[in-house]
């Protein structure tokens, strides 16, 4: 069997991470920033979140077969 290029808990943990930083980055713009300043908020929000992310979601266990 071939083995993934990237775990399923990291792809969740990268695709939640990114999600909440296009959310962060949105509602900066909305709330009357400008874009740099939006686009930084949002990025600075991306390795909080993987970080957070990482450290409440547990890997797998391995089967005994």
């Amino acid at each position: 069997m071939k083995s993934s290029l990237m775990t399923l808990r990291t792809a969740v943990i990268l695709t939640i991470s990114l999600a909440a930083g296009g959310v962060v980055g949105g509602l900066t713009y909305v709330s009357g920033e400008n874009v740099p300043k939006s686009l930084l908020a949002g990025l600075a929000t991306v390795p909080a979140g993987v970080a957070f992310l990482h450290s409440i979601i547990q890997p797998a266990q391995e089967r005994s077969r």
